[in-house]
């Protein structure tokens, strides 16, 4: 299973980011047999829908899902529509933390759901 992570660094030991569309790159990790590569994030300096981007980059790369600090509503619909599934970072910091985190269950889902408008005055 492939999950991707955020990164402030170009490397395994960096420090995760919480941004999910600007984060500067992508770890994809398979969690089963461990290898994994670091991407750069080519949708961190774009004006706008750079969340859109980035989820259809990690889709390209295989991604089942994404663990990740904050995820925009554009990049929130697409990910809805895509039905992978995306938890949330809580407090950790550096890679091996989010992931053992994620092995034991401890990370909390996303809900990203399109919600109801409610109703409006006419």
């Amino acid at each position: 299973m492939k999950l991707a992570i955020a990164l402030k660094e170009n490397d395994f030991n960096s420090s995760v980011d919480e941004r999910f569309g600007r984060a500067s790159y992508f770890l994809i990790i398979d969690n089963e047999t461990k290898d994994y590569e670091i991407i750069e994030n080519e949708a961190k300096d774009e004006v706008t829908g750079a969340g859109l981007k980035a989820v259809k980059t990690l889709m390209k790369y295989g991604v089942e899902i994404i663990i990740a600090g904050e995820i925009g509503p554009k990049a929130a619909t697409l990910i809805n529509e895509f039905e992978i599934p995306t938890y949330k970072l809580g407090s950790y910091e550096k890679v091996n933390e989010v992931l053992e985190a994620f092995n034991k269950n401890l990370l909390e889902k996303y809900d990203l759901s399109p919600k109801p408008m409610g109703l409006r005055k006419a």
